[in-house]
């Protein structure tokens, strides 16, 4: 008998006003909690998937660069780059270099307008 009336006010205790209002407020902190975790976790889903872009980016100026690299590190790139930039020739080369020739362009007169027509047909 004893256990049924402990039981009784246990159950009378956690079904109070009070016990329902203190875990209602833990429940609430619980889940703004949670809430803030859960933003947390897409912000940083976001900033990898960033961060993963930015990677792929300098993976591919590190392959173009080695490529540029390897390109200069023997004779032939060296001596192309040189002359691309430079205007070098070898010894008993000539250089030549082509200019294209400067159009001008054609200025044409505005049409007359006739003053029969009235000012606010104008088109």
């Amino acid at each position: 008998m004893l256990q049924f009336y402990q039981k009784r006010s246990l159950r009378g205790w956690l079904h109070s006003p009070i016990a329902l209002v203190i875990l209602g407020i833990i429940i609430l902190f619980m889940m703004s909690v949670v809430y803030q975790r859960y933003t947390i976790e897409q912000e940083m889903v976001a900033r990898r998937e960033e961060a993963e872009a930015h990677l792929q980016e300098l993976e591919d100026r590190r392959a173009d660069l080695e490529k540029k690299v390897e390109y200069l590190s023997n004779e032939r790139g060296i001596e192309a780059e040189m002359r691309r930039n430079f205007d070098v020739a070898r010894p008993g080369e000539q250089v030549v270099i082509i200019l294209d020739e400067e159009k001008k362009p054609e200025i044409e007169p505005l049409p007359q307008t006739t003053k029969d027509e009235p000012w606010y047909k104008f088109w």
